[in-house]
């Protein structure tokens, strides 16, 4: 299992916040993720569903956030433009 640090900025769009996620062994963005319990090092368990490559991947506390936050919903790989002001 091999350890990294997550890519993705707070304010991302969800499809890049997936594709920061997506398997490095086999670039398959059809994983399943797992917030940890962890106050102190927050972090994600990825597992790909289509090699089976599983790995840690740490984050900031706002990427923790945003993960909790994101899980009710699956992520899309959509890009959306930002709202016109």
């Amino acid at each position: 299992m091999s350890v990294e640090i997550a890519s993705f900025r707070d304010e991302d769009e969800p499809c890049l916040v997936l594709v920061s996620l997506a398997c490095p062994a086999c670039l398959s963005s059809d994983v399943d993720w797992r917030l940890l319990d962890t106050a102190d090092d927050p972090s994600v368990r990825c597992e790909c569903r289509w090699c089976g490559n599983t790995r840690i991947v740490y984050l900031t506390h706002g990427q923790a956030l945003r993960l909790a936050l994101q899980a009710p919903w699956p992520l899309d790989l959509t890009p959306r433009a930002p709202a016109l002001l």
